[in-house]
């Protein structure tokens, strides 16, 4: 009896309630009932994206509806107080506050119990949206750096949502990913606004193949896919965030605010013990945040790695005899010409090896000149087809390079050597990588500087010299292939005491000069130890000591060998200098890596112009944190 009355009181009830909680959590307010502890919890924080801002608050957050108090983006506690009282109010099917902000609904449900808020609503779209995904596991990829694009340069990390079906293929999966939402095509502008917060920064939802094409495939980027252990309520908490931020944008910051940032930020969501972000407050650069994810007891199941059509090709170029490459190169060409090989598994391999060099330069592009591409992969899937034999490709093993096993980003440097004297230096680089560093965990021929200062004491005139302020450097050494020559090209601005005084020699003068240079060229690596490479370099020096600037022409080349914990570089750079003279500036440098984060540098470089020189010579030591 007492139970129907119950039900025949619920409509009753169902209006009288919301009103009492409404006029409970106003008189509560006004005494300081804890809502505003409440309001300083920092997992509350978390799902508002706030940040301390002297002794407030400010949200990087902003679109509609993400905040419902007028104040919310500063004031945690009127967000909670709006969000509580949109929580009770009617229900509107999807478009409920706690259909909007589902996250926000099941923590508050938490922290204050059901006598508050006592049933979650019907969410149809993020019901059908929940089941269509069927996550089951979370997956972090890291897309290696793509020096092309400057907010690429350092890599990318996002997230694979595996449902049952990344049992059968991966491929069939989606993946969420941050990145800044612009069709920006002019370069300079791209990196200026993209390194002052002019772009928003959004989340993306796509099919997982539709993201390895683009890495792997048209930006010939390898991916490594790392299984996260997170259960079930872990990634409910993730999904129910991400749900949330459909139409919400921040500001994006290439070093900041970026990609790999705001994924530590999601994955704290799901799993608010981690606190990963805190340790990235100056900068976040996403192969170390990937160290920070891995080093993280139990945290990573597995690895594996996808390479890029390009690193595969190369596989299959450096398998293959030089007459089976002589014939892929003319089947590439020409698709119909007869195979003249001796054995039909060599000509499996001319075959197949012609048609993953066609496709390749089809999805890079660079094939606009060329009539009918997909008939000329066609005819070679065709002949393919004729030869009764199983797929001649040999899969490499994942390399050792894996990018958890890299060293830091940041370097400290101190070092004694000799220049006219004995000399004492103490470098730090922020980011990132450059080629005298171990190559494990990094892809070979990328190097990138920025923000690198040295300062040396000099004990023959007992002061302390400025040896270079290199504001940003960029190589990128391409290895050619047989079917696609690639281009190598380097860029940089850098700040360098240089031994010049009126466009003349002089060992004894210092004299801080602004160098700019740029070129491009061809590189070779003939097996995964050595590369060497080859540009046309032009270069300007100016400053006081050249008294205007001097333009210079000439070949910049290298070579580095790495094996095991060993790394040597030898790099030759000879300028012919308007109205100086040929400036030849080659150097030595010898690695010995004995941690992953430590090594010794034994080093030596030369500035010679007209007949005289300057030699400096010194050991390293270099600790990377």
């Amino acid at each position: 009896m007492p139970q129907r009355h119950r039900y025949a009181l619920s409509p009753f009830y169902d209006r009288l309630l919301p009103l009492l909680l409404s006029l409970c959590l106003g008189s509560l307010a006004q005494a300081d009932d804890g809502l505003d502890t409440l309001a300083q919890q920092p997992y509350w924080h978390q799902l508002l994206h706030l940040q301390a801002q002297g002794r407030g608050w400010r949200s990087t957050a902003h679109g509609p509806g993400f905040f419902l108090a007028a104040q919310g983006a500063h004031d945690p506690a009127a967000e909670l107080r709006a969000d509580l009282q949109a929580f009770q109010g009617p229900a509107q099917g999807d478009q409920s506050p706690a259909c909007l902000l589902p996250a926000r609904y099941a923590w508050l449900q938490q922290q204050l119990g059901r006598a508050v808020l006592p049933k979650t609503p019907d969410c149809p779209q993020l019901q059908t949206w929940l089941h269509a995904l069927a996550v089951r596991r979370l997956t972090l990829v890291f897309a290696s750096d793509y020096v092309n694009n400057p907010s690429s340069m350092f890599g990318h990390t996002f997230l694979r949502l595996d449902s049952q079906l990344a049992d059968q293929d991966p491929l069939l999966t989606y993946a969420i990913s941050y990145a800044a939402a612009t069709h920006e095509s002019n370069g300079l502008l791209f990196a200026v606004k993209g390194l002052t917060g002019g772009y928003p920064g959004m989340y993306s939802l796509l099919p997982y193949y539709d993201k390895v094409k683009q890495y792997n495939d048209f930006e010939n980027r390898d991916l490594w896919e790392y299984g996260l252990d997170l259960d079930p309520s872990e990634i409910q908490r993730i999904l129910l965030h991400i749900w949330e931020l459909r139409q919400t944008a921040f500001p994006y910051y290439f070093f900041t605010d970026n990609c790999a940032y705001e994924l530590l930020k999601l994955l704290e969501i799901g799993r608010p013990t981690l606190h990963l972000s805190a340790r990235f407050t100056l900068y976040a650069i996403p192969a170390d945040t990937v160290r920070a994810i891995i080093q993280v007891p139990g945290l990573v199941l597995s690895r594996h790695y996808r390479p890029a059509q390009s690193t595969r090709l190369a596989w299959r170029v450096r398998d293959n005899s030089s007459a089976v490459n002589d014939a892929a190169l003319r089947l590439y060409h020409d698709p119909a010409r007869p195979v003249e090989l001796d054995q039909v598994q060599a000509e499996a391999q001319a075959l197949e090896t012609a048609f993953d060099a066609l496709k390749l330069s089809e999805d890079s592009g660079r094939l606009s000149g060329r009539a009918h591409p997909g008939q000329d992969l066609s005819l070679l899937l065709r002949r393919r087809a004729r030869i009764d034999l199983p797929d001649q490709f040999i899969a490499h093993p994942a390399p050792d390079s894996d990018p958890s096993l890299g060293h830091d980003s940041s370097h400290l440097l101190f070092a004694a050597g000799s220049r006219q004297g004995a000399t004492f230096d103490l470098g730090l680089r922020p980011a990132y990588h450059d080629l005298s560093d171990s190559a494990a965990g990094y892809r070979r021929g990328a190097s990138i500087d920025f923000l690198d200062l040295d300062l040396q004491y000099r004990q023959a005139d007992r002061r302390l010299h400025l040896g270079h302020a290199t504001l940003l450097a960029i190589q990128s050494l391409t290895p050619s292939l047989p079917f696609q020559p690639a281009l190598s090209w380097q860029m940089g601005i850098s700040a360098q005491d240089l031994p010049l005084q009126n466009r003349a020699f002089d060992a004894n003068a210092s004299h801080i000069l602004l160098r700019t240079h740029g070129g491009v060229g061809f590189s070779w690596q003939p097996d995964a130890a050595w590369q060497t490479w080859a540009l046309a370099d032009a270069q300007s020096l100016s400053g006081a000591g050249l008294d205007g600037t001097s333009v210079g022409l000439g070949p910049d080349m290298g070579l580095s060998y790495q094996a095991g914990r060993w790394q040597l570089l030898l790099e030759e750079s000879l300028h012919r200098q308007a109205s100086m003279g040929w400036l030849d500036e080659p150097q030595l440098s010898l690695d010995h890596r004995w941690a992953r984060d430590s090594s010794l540098r034994l080093y030596a470089q030369r500035i010679a112009l007209h007949g005289q020189q300057l030699i400096e010579t010194g050991l390293a030591w270099i600790h990377d944190f």
